[in-house]
C-alpha cells in the first residue's frame, strides 16, 4: 500500500520537530511498517490564502497567512 498526503504548517513560527519525524512516528505507533517519508518544500514558504487553495503565482507570503 502507498499513501500520500498534502499538510500545510500554517503557524508563525517554526515547527519543534520536522514533518518526516512526526509523520513516520505516528504510523510506526499505530502498526505500520514505514520505509521513507518525503517531504518537500519549507515551514515558512509561501502559501495559498486558504488552507487546500491553489498553490499557484497567487500565493501569499507566509507571515501573511500564518496564524
Amino acid at each position: 500500500m502507498r499513501a500520500s498526503f498534502n499538510f500545510e504548517w500554517r503557524k508563525k513560527d517554526e515547527p519543534e520537530q520536522s514533518a518526516e519525524f512526526v509523520i513516520q512516528d505516528a504510523l510506526k505507533k499505530a502498526g505500520y511498517h514505514v520505509d521513507r517519508v518525503f517531504v518537500y518544500g519549507v515551514w515558512d514558504e509561501d502559501k495559498p490564502k486558504f488552507p487546500g487553495g491553489p498553490w499557484d503565482e497567487t500565493r501569499l507570503p507566509h507571515e501573511e497567512v500564518a496564524k
